[in-house]
């Protein structure tokens, strides 16, 4: 599966609000009907992206999507932990309007991770750091990382300008489910097939590894 592009104003191709295929965008300006005349003139500061896929459009007025009014994040992975999940959907809710605030709640929605994963809770980088003595693997710890330093580097001026990046606030999204697929999904697939293996066989397979 082809990465989440998320819309941006005048861009080639990204996955599409409506439909989210990933298609190319055919950009048009807007117009109105003057009357009495008839005559077509085109609307100020809007343009029109239609996708090549579904059809269907959406509307910018100057860089920002202001049609639909639906998130352009990436769904979060059903396996997240109910008290992070929160945190992830109101971020989803604000990315448009405010990239900055998306990132700070994926900052907070990391500590609440790092805490169901038996650690602390009370400083994300302590946590990480923890996660890491007990033989978290480098990507996943360079995703918590990142969530985490971006998420608190955005709302500290002169740090980080994510306002202007929405791209970057959106592959935040991308991190924390790479993450829970990681440390959740994948676990409870494996254990959901090993747990069909009849239990003799179980027992020869500890037995040949001395458990």
């Amino acid at each position: 599966m082809p990465p989440y592009k998320p819309p941006s104003f005048q861009l080639a191709a990204f996955n599409c609000p409506i439909c989210g295929a990933f298609a190319k965008q055919n950009w048009t300006v807007l117009y109105r009907t003057q009357p009495p005349s008839g005559q077509m003139n085109s609307i100020p500061n809007f343009l029109v992206a239609i996708c090549d896929h579904c059809g269907n459009f959406s509307i910018w007025l100057n860089d920002k999507m202001v049609f639909p009014d639906i998130s352009t994040a990436p769904l979060a992975n059903p396996d997240l932990p109910k008290e992070v999940m929160g945190d992830y959907d109101e971020a989803r809710k604000i990315l448009a309007r405010s990239p900055r605030g998306a990132a700070a709640l994926l900052r907070l929605a990391v500590q609440k991770f790092c805490k169901h994963l038996g650690e602390k809770g009370d400083n994300v980088n302590n946590d990480i750091a923890e996660l890491v003595k007990k033989g978290l693997p480098v990507r996943v710890q360079q995703a918590l990382d990142a969530v985490r330093v971006i998420g608190n580097n955005a709302v500290h001026p002169g740090q980080i300008d994510i306002t202007d990046d929405p791209e970057t606030a959106t592959r935040l999204f991308e991190l924390v489910n790479i993450v829970c697929d990681y440390m959740v999904t994948q676990p409870r697939r494996v254990e959901e097939i090993y747990g069909k293996i009849p239990p003799a066989q179980k027992d020869a397979i500890k037995a040949r590894d001395g458990i």
